[in-house]
């Protein structure tokens, strides 16, 4: 039983009818008024589930977040955390005027995430309002996009290292904060999904493959960081070359990875669980030999070299994490199929 379950006594009216009342904080919480109409559901367990019906639009969720001089840093994870507990208003308030670091940090957050946008000004308040719908731009939709932007994102980035192009390279970085608006975004939509299962309901998803969604949106985001890693290996290089051996290896190691990602988001989408297997057996015998390789290249030891390589394998890495994903996914589907 759950922690907030309460006991309520069922009562007879009139000649032949049951009721029980409904608690009035979930009334008040659902914007449910008298003569609405519920869902109800018989569980297989013969619980009995009552939803709200129609998603109701209920006041926006405000989150006030008072702040001090010299807590720029601290303000700024404030509203991320704001920001993923799916407050719709998000209002910075201080005793003193707000400064410009303050202000470069709110107007930094606004372009960190998607949605949030300042709507009022004073001296000492700033107020965000969050534009985004989750049913407009699902889980689904920012992992997929995702998928598609950190792919081209890696390829620019080695292709820019190899190539010695500044220019790619500094593009490749700017591109790391689009991957990082979608992956907040799936962050906070499997929150809200937490909170409303009816949301889940109406976009698609469940408590289970919002949870795994993430989990993508986690792997992928920390490839477009190495992607992002290796573009500044490049911007920051000290007039160091690279021998035609090591170019010749990150090129091979480099595709190969690629197409384990590729074959990874395959087949945590189309949940197959041999093309699984497969990623995760490739990404293990890439990884073996960008070891062996590493160990070859010791006797002329090269830190950046070593720092692309082990980039490199933790990309095929994170793409066995998301075809361990889709195996757990294809599994769980099947038990619920032979259940039911």
């Amino acid at each position: 039983m759950h922690n907030n379950a309460e006991s309520r006594k069922v009562q007879k009216t009139g000649t032949s009818t049951i009721t029980v009342s409904l608690p009035k904080s979930w009334i008040d919480a659902n914007n449910i008024k008298a003569g609405d109409r519920v869902n109800m559901v018989v569980a297989d367990d013969g619980t009995l589930c009552i939803d709200a019906g129609e998603r109701k639009k209920a006041m926006p969720a405000k989150s006030i977040i008072e702040v001090d001089e010299g807590e720029a840093e601290h303000l700024g994870r404030k509203l991320i955390g704001a920001y993923l507990a799916g407050f719709n208003i998000i209002e910075v308030r201080s005793k003193e005027r707000i400064g410009l670091e303050m202000k470069h940090v709110i107007k930094a957050f606004s372009r960190l995430v998607i949605g949030p946008e300042v709507i009022e000004e004073t001296s000492n308040s700033i107020t965000l309002h969050d534009l985004s719908d989750p049913v407009e731009l699902p889980q689904k939709k920012c992992v997929r996009r995702m998928h598609l932007l950190v792919g081209a994102m890696y390829r620019d980035a080695i292709t820019s290292y190899l190539s010695e192009d500044p220019a790619l390279a500094e593009d490749v970085i700017d591109r790391d904060q689009d991957i990082d608006r979608l992956y907040w975004m799936t962050v906070k939509q499997f929150n809200l999904i937490q909170k409303d299962r009816k949301l889940a309901e109406i976009v698609g998803t469940n408590i289970y493959d919002s949870m795994s969604l993430m989990l993508v949106a986690r792997a992928i985001e920390r490839i477009g960081d190495h992607a992002e890693k290796i573009a500044k290996h490049l911007v920051e290089r000290q007039a160091q070359k690279i021998s035609q051996k090591e170019a010749d290896l990150i090129l091979k190691f480099s595709e190969e990875s690629v197409n384990i990602l590729m074959l990874a988001m395959e087949s945590f989408f189309s949940r197959d669980v041999n093309k699984a297997n497969e990623v995760i057996d490739s990404a293990d015998l890439l990884s073996e030999k960008i070891k062996k390789s590493a160990y070859s290249l010791q006797n002329n030891f090269n830190a950046e070299i070593m720092s692309i390589l082990d980039s490199i394998g933790r990309v095929a890495m994170y793409s066995a994490d998301i075809a361990e994903l889709a195996i757990n996914d294809a599994m769980r589907s099947a038990g619920e199929t032979a259940t039911n």
